[in-house]
């Protein structure tokens, strides 16, 4: 679903990527973890092609990012990690602008608004909503493409209560339909739920997964370090 290869990125004169490369399979859900400012987003937005790497490979689907960006962008869905929205638009009218787009149907934006419980405020507008209820508009307009790869970037960090279970139980249907998931958290309850694969960003290249907080340390008679989840870790 998605490979990247010997990816670089550089702000100036400092380097964000460094070589990086992650695959990502079909039914599989692989947290992207490490530090602030360690290319976690940037990645994702590379993907998405939001931002244009320096080096490096991206294949969405087996279709190259970089080269049929347009045609590899319609393969995926990004929800960063604050959506705006037009203020005057209605919940249901900013839907179907995102299901036109994307080639859904209003079925689709119907069984959206149910499943993110805005049915009720479907004719309100988005500068009349709560901040809970912007999550769960930004929640539907991710998951109403219906494609083959999600990208997540901190995607629980200030849901509600509600909009988080609505978030876990919809991601992990993503990847029983054969969906394939790359998210980034800082979140271990997230990394438990949802993860089948760990990967750590560090100096803008993947390190081993030991070490960090995810980890337990065994029994003396163990070697090594135990995932704490049940998820394991590697490339």
């Amino acid at each position: 679903m998605l490979e990247i290869v010997g990816l670089e990125k550089r702000f100036g004169g400092r380097t964000v990527l460094a070589g990086l490369s992650l695959s990502v399979g079909r039914g599989a859900s692989v947290a992207l973890l490490g530090g602030n400012g360690c290319g976690k987003t940037t990645t994702l937005r590379c993907v998405a092609g939001l931002a244009l790497p320096d080096a490096g490979r991206i294949s969405v689907c087996g279709i190259d990012a970089l080269a049929e960006g347009k045609r590899a962008r319609g393969r995926l869905s990004f929800l960063p990690q604050k959506s705006a929205f037009p203020a005057t638009l209605s919940v249901r009218e900013t839907l179907e602008i995102v299901a036109r787009l994307r080639g859904q149907s209003d079925e689709d934006v119907a069984a959206e608004l149910a499943e993110c419980e805005l049915a009720d405020l479907a004719g309100r507008s988005v500068c009349a909503l709560s901040g809970g209820e912007r999550q769960r508009l930004g929640l539907a307009a991710a998951f109403l493409p219906r494609v083959d790869l999600y990208l997540f970037d901190e995607p629980t960090a200030s849901l509600d209560p509600r909009a988080l279970e609505i978030f876990r139980r919809r991601a992990r249907r993503l990847t029983a339909d054969g969906r394939a998931v790359l998210f980034t958290t800082h979140v271990e309850a997230d990394v438990e739920a949802l993860a089948t694969r760990v990967e750590v960003l560090e100096g803008g290249r993947l390190e081993s997964a030991a070490g960090t907080p995810f980890f337990r340390r065994p029994a003396a008679r163990s070697g090594g370090a135990v995932l704490a989840g049940p998820w394991s870790a590697g490339r």
